[in-house]
């Protein structure tokens, strides 16, 4: 019986619809006849008695509307599936095995009754609850300046109550088929609740909103707020899937009826909401990333900006504070979690989010609790090893953040800078331990090269220094190769000294640990091996800096009494170890800045004649002990060794050699620096005039080292200042005077950049040259071209246009607006170098060979130029006859890849849109093609398996059918030039449909004045319409024969417009 109840049902919901099926030929013409033989037959099937022959077509309309709410209802309750908890997975989903039924429907819902049902869910929304809405909508106050809810009309105010009851009965029945149990209960299981969520919520949501949450100032007697529906509404979209709900209310807030701010507000609201639901977050990002996670394709950067907005903006009513401690938390263990749990786009713009919460200067609020929440998280696994994550999570969640974000010094600073001496000690033991991961070594060491190449000399020494003084810790890897932070108190205060056996010395000579370079006393940090670090990070103005420090530190540890012996070897092989590493290559690397050295040098010298003088040579002989114990080390204070013996005679040598030696190593520096800075003199640094009085008692002293090594010192320093003369003076102050890095010097910079492995940095090469080529406001606001010289443009363009082939987004993305602000800064010589890189091959003869490579390039290229397009704006007809002519060359080449032909029509459609004068010398020219190119290539339903096939398809005509859809798509042969392809005619309505909007503007805008250029003949107008009546009709794709439409209309209108006139 229910069964055949459920048939009857649907036997009628198919002739309210669509008629009974055996209907014959004659059929009205109108929409109101249609419906009235409908509505008639399906009273007579029902067996009711209605007249509804005076009824108006929008009356009709309604009544379709509640008869199909009606029968909705009906089958609704006729399939008695009764209700059960609702998964937060997917809506819809079949009902349990354990579901308690106690009267068991067996009537299968078909395909056919699914598309009844949403065909009758399509009538009632768009018959019923959209008019109704409309008119309510319109004839609430509201206080935006923007509401406007289409065309001017009437609005009869008298029957506004009756129109919002209707309106609210419409839409509790609706929650009501949702929620059978009222607010607290299951979501209904059966097909008409399943439909209705998964296809038609934004529908049913925004009446809810403007019915359910109108302000008691704005409500009435006649017009109350419909409270009851709230917290049905609210206990609905709790149990929906995040995803499904955000996607709701951000097409809720993009209706006509979210101008009224009430509704606004409270779509946000909802959309806040679901944003705190512990998957909130990966719901945003399903909802807007569900093509990119289809398809694969990179994110779009109005995406990752507007995934930033929404988790960045606080909702209404909630404190920063308490939000961002909910947020933030779940946005780093995402980022933390394994990569094929959490697509790529979602990393992406997780990662892309939360670097700008970090780096946000407009709000320093936001900044400084994201700050306070983030880096404890990240950082206290890892310099404590303590937190909510492992240090292993942590410096994944880093090495995810720092690779999914723009490239920023700022932000590699606050992230790294605090545990670059954690991170350091981490690489030295993964290094030394036999069972280490290296790709975690690997990444670790990817982490400190960045940060060092990037982050400002002053904070790399400073941290630096900071490893020297064992802020690092020390870290273990068991044989499992799991590593973790020692305890202090469990750390080894030295390396036992013992005597060796024969196996043991055997042992060390193959280990290495006789070589000369040796860490016999493990002194920490290696100083081999930080060395070899600074070293690699090629900065010249570190390796300089922290050599003269270095030196400055050991000279002060030995002139203290009580300085530790191991602290003083330790600076002494680090001097060593930099000055044997950095002369292998680069004599002059540690020497880039004079000046500190020199100071260096300056003090060095002072102090051994202090020494001499006799009130301190009780100091001076404190210190020469000292250096003896450390000569002795671990067995200083036995007094077994306290009287010495026959080897301990020569101890004031000791001392003054020890002297001796510091005021040689000195004046070797002096030397070197010397050499290495050819200008240096004392015009240039006046310190040189101290050092040369310095060195006069001691080119007369007793030691013959010492003496040469003096003489040869002054007699250089005095050839140099002789040889100085103004000529050469001058250019030396005119470039001391600049006061920052000449663009020269700016331009090498970036080209070492661009030579790093590290895509960072190399990233950071390209923004350097970006802005070295970017046109620069001088003191009267107007742009002028960027102080470089104009021979080094060829070869920065060269750099941008190899970059652009980069597969990396952040490479090419770069290069692109590299490109872009070129054209800003040189004009047409750029532009003109752009547009022939973009339309090379037009003899055929290289095209005809164009691999994806080329094509993927020429596409980059006319990203630039749309990008160029755009920022001409009102000056873009000057460079039109760059422009326009080379790109229909394009679009008329047929043995042109149909991608870049789609492309060069795209960027013809941006000449229009952005300054339709630019084309007006063309306009029957597009005109004309663009229509030869629609009845040509248009492709017919009945033809589209046989004409949209390629030709590369004939050499597989043994595939199977399931392989054969993704072979006929332009992004699986984007070098093929079929023109068959849709995307190619998509271009060519777009262009059209923007070339009359244009007229129609200017005929608006100017009248008769100016437009005569825009017109198109009347032949070639009916032409047009005539083609696209034809293609709208009976094109193979769906887009293409709604775009034909579209354009008809416009088309239409301009004619209009021009008749207007």
């Amino acid at each position: 019986m229910a069964s055949s109840t459920v048939a009857n049902l649907f036997r009628a919901a198919a002739i309210l619809t669509s008629g009974p099926s055996g209907i014959s030929d004659t059929r009205p013409a109108d929409l109101k006849g249609i419906l009235l033989r409908r509505l008639t037959e399906y009273n007579a099937s029902l067996g009711k008695s209605v007249n509804i022959e005076e009824t108006s077509l929008e009356g009709l309309q309604s009544y379709t509307g509640l008869e199909a709410l009606s029968l909705l209802e009906q089958i609704h309750r006729s399939l008695g599936v009764s209700s059960f908890t609702v998964s937060s997975a997917q809506v819809g989903a079949s009902p349990p095995s354990g579901a308690e039924n106690p009267e068991p429907d067996r009537t299968i819902v078909g395909s056919r009754d699914l598309a009844l049902i949403r065909t009758l869910l399509s009538i009632i929304f768009k018959w019923s609850v959209e008019p109704l809405l409309q008119r309510i909508v319109a004839g609430i106050p509201s206080t935006s300046t923007s509401h406007d809810i289409g065309p001017a009309s009437i609005i009869d105010l008298t029957g506004l109550p009756l129109e919002y009851s209707a309106l609210s009965s419409v839409s509790q029945r609706l929650v009501d088929l949702t929620l059978p149990d009222g607010p607290g209960g299951h979501i209904s299981q059966s097909a008409v609740t399943a439909t209705l969520l998964n296809k038609q919520l934004p529908d049913l949501l925004v009446p809810c909103v403007v019915i359910g949450w109108l302000p008691k100032s704005l409500s009435s007697e006649t017009m109350p707020t419909v409270d009851k529906i709230r917290p049905s509404v609210m206990h609905l979209l709790s149990r929906l899937p995040a995803s499904h709900v955000i996607s709701a209310a951000g097409i809720a807030l993009s209706r006509p009826s979210s101008l009224l701010p009430y509704v606004r507000r409270t779509c946000t609201f909802l959309l806040s909401r679901q944003l705190l639901r512990p998957e909130g977050i990966r719901g945003l990002c399903e909802s807007i990333f569900g093509e990119e996670d289809a398809s694969g394709d990179d994110v779009e950067l109005d995406k990752l900006e507007h995934v930033s907005h929404l988790l960045s903006t606080v909702p209404a009513g909630m404190d920063a504070q308490g939000y961002l401690n909910t947020i933030v938390p779940r946005i780093v263990v995402l980022l933390g979690i394994d990569e094929r749990s959490l697509p790529a786009a979602h990393r992406r713009a997780l990662a892309f989010s939360l670097s700008r919460m970090l780096t946000d200067e407009g709000n320093a609020q936001m900044k400084r609790i994201t700050v306070d929440i983030v880096f404890p998280m990240l950082h206290d696994p890892i310099l404590h090893g303590t937190g909510d994550i492992s240090p292993v999570v942590s410096l994944k969640t880093i090495q995810v953040l720092l690779t999914n974000t723009d490239p920023s010094p700022y932000l590699i600073s606050v992230l790294l800078t605090p545990i670059v001496p954690s991170l350091y000690a981490l690489y030295a033991c993964l290094e030394e331990a036999k069972a280490s991961d290296p790709v975690l070594r690997e990444t670790v060491k990817g982490f400190l090269a960045t940060w060092g190449r990037l982050i400002n000399s002053e904070e790399v020494i400073k941290t630096i220094r900071k490893i020297i003084e064992g802020e690092g810790g020390d870290w273990r890897v068991d044989v499992a190769g799991e590593f973790s932070l020692l305890e202090k108190n469990a750390v080894e205060d030295g390396v036992p000294l013992s005597l060796f056996t024969p196996q043991s010395l055997k042992e060390a000579e193959e280990a290495g640990e006789f070589d000369v370079d040796a860490n016999i006393l493990g002194l920490k940090p290696d100083p081999v091996r930080l060395v070899r670090f600074v070293k690699t990070l090629h900065r010249a103005d570190v390796s300089s800096d922290l050599f003269v420090q270095l030196l400055e530190a050991y000279r002060s540890s030995r002139s203290q009494v009580d300085a530790a012996p191991m602290r003083t070897l330790l600076c002494l092989q680090l001097v060593v170890q930099m000055q044997k590493q950095f002369s292998d290559d680069d004599t002059s690397g540690v020497l880039k800045k004079p000046e500190h050295i020199l100071s260096f040098i300056k003090h060095a010298l002072e102090n051994p004649q202090a020494s001499e003088h006799p009130s301190s040579n009780k100091s001076a002989s404190s210190v020469g002990l000292r250096m003896e114990d450390l000569r002795i080390v671990e067995v200083e204070d036995d007094p077994e060794y306290s009287e010495g013996d026959s080897d301990d005679e020569d101890g004031e040598g000791d001392e003054d050699h020890g002297l001796d030696d510091m005021t040689s190593t000195a004046v070797k520096l002096l030397l070197s620096v010397l050499e290495a800075n050819p200008t240096l003199s004392a015009r240039t640094a006046p310190v040189l005039n101290d050092i040369f009085e310095l060195l006069e008692p001691m080119s007369k002293s007793r030691e013959e080292d010492i003496r040469a090594l003096a003489r040869e010192a002054r007699m250089v320093m005095t050839a140099r200042l002789a040889s100085t003369s103004d000529s050469a003076r001058r250019p030396t102050q005119e470039k001391s005077s600049g006061g920052g890095e000449t663009p020269q010097e700016i331009y090498q910079k970036a080209l070492k950049l661009l030579q790093d492995p590290l895509l960072p940095v190399r990233a950071h090469g390209l923004m350097l040259l970006r802005q070295l080529v970017a046109s620069r406001k001088d003191a009267s606001g107007t742009l002028s071209e960027p102080p470089l010289d104009r021979a080094l443009v060829p070869g920065i363009l060269s750099i941008f246009m190899q970059s652009i082939q980069d597969d990396d987004s952040y490479m090419f993305l770069n290069a692109v607006q590299g490109l872009s602000a070129m054209v800003d800064g040189f004009g047409r010589d750029v532009l003109r170098n752009l547009v022939s890189v973009y339309t090379q091959g037009l003899d055929g003869l290289s095209s005809s060979s164009m691999s994806q490579h080329d094509v993927d390039t020429r596409t980059r290229v006319g990203e630039a130029l749309g990008q160029v397009i755009r920022r001409c704006g009102e000056a873009l007809p000057s460079y039109a006859s760059l422009l326009v002519p080379p790109l229909f060359q394009v679009v008329r080449a047929a043995h042109f890849p149909t991608v870049l032909r789609t492309s060069a029509i795209s960027l013809l459609a941006q000449c229009v849109k952005t300054n339709e004068l630019a084309t007006v010398q063309y306009t029957l020219d597009l005109t004309g093609a663009m229509v030869d190119l629609l009845q040509v290539e248009t492709v017919p339903a009945t033809q589209r398996q046989t004409t949209v096939r390629p030709d590369s398809e004939s050499e597989h005509q043994d595939e199977t059918k399931s392989q054969e859809p993704t072979a006929r798509t332009i992004d699986a042969l984007p070098t093929s030039a079929n023109t068959k392809f849709p995307p190619l005619r998509r271009a060519a309505l777009h262009l059209l449909s923007l070339m009359a909007q244009a007229c129609m503007n200017r005929v608006y805008s100017e009248g008769n004045s100016g437009v005569e250029d825009l017109l198109l003949p009347p032949i070639l107008l009916r032409r047009a319409k005539t083609t696209l009546v034809y293609v709208a009709a009976t094109d193979a794709d769906d887009v293409v024969r709604v775009m034909a439409r579209e354009t008809i209309e416009n088309l239409d209108q301009m004619a209009e417009a021009i008749i207007g006139l």
